[in-house]
C-alpha cells in the first residue's frame, strides 16, 4: 500500500486540483460598472416609456408590467438585480420611479411633461461609474440702464 500512495496522490491531484486551477479564468458576472450603467439604463427606459405613454393617453402608468411588455431589454436589465420603485400622483399627471441596485441608486420625477427631479448616487465606491453631472441651468441677464 504504501508503494502506491505516491501513485494515488498524484491521481487525485490531476482528477481535482489541477483542473480548478486551469479552469478559464473568464468570470460570468457582471462588473460593478456594468450593474451601475444597467441600472440607470434601465430608469431611463422607464423614464422614456412613461413619456410616450403620457404623450399618446395623457397620463402615466403604474404598472411596470405594462412598461416591461413593451421593452424586451428593460426585462433583461431587471435581471441585475434592481429594486424599482414607481410611484404614480393623483390622476396620473405624475410620476416618479426610484432604480436602486446594489452599487447604484437613480430616481426620475416627472410634472405633466417636464422633468422636475432627475437624481443619481454611487452607493459603492471604485465601481468604475461617475453620475452624470446634469447640466448648470443658463440665466440670462439684461443689462439695465441708470
Amino acid at each position: 500500500m504504501r508503494r502506491f500512495l505516491p501513485i494515488i496522490l498524484i491521481a487525485f491531484a490531476a482528477l481535482f486540483i489541477l483542473p480548478q486551477l486551469f479552469k478559464g479564468g473568464s468570470s460570468k458576472t457582471l462588473s460593478s460598472k456594468e450593474r451601475s450603467q444597467m441600472t440607470r439604463d434601465a430608469m431611463l427606459r422607464i423614464d422614456k416609456a412613461q413619456k410616450a405613454g403620457f404623450a399618446a393617453d395623457g397620463k402615466y402608468t403604474d404598472s411596470l408590467a405594462e412598461i416591461v411588455a413593451k421593452d424586451k431589454v428593460l426585462a433583461s436589465e431587471l435581471t441585475v438585480p434592481l429594486l424599482v420603485d414607481l410611484s404614480i400622483g393623483t390622476g396620473g399627471k405624475s410620476y416618479l420611479v426610484t432604480v436602486s441596485s446594489d452599487v447604484l441608486s437613480v430616481s426620475r420625477a416627472r410634472s405633466g411633461a417636464k422633468v422636475v427631479a432627475s437624481n443619481c448616487r454611487v452607493l459603492k465606491s471604485r465601481t468604475g461609474y461617475d453620475c452624470p453631472v446634469p447640466p448648470a441651468p443658463t440665466t440670462t441677464t439684461t443689462p439695465t440702464g441708470t
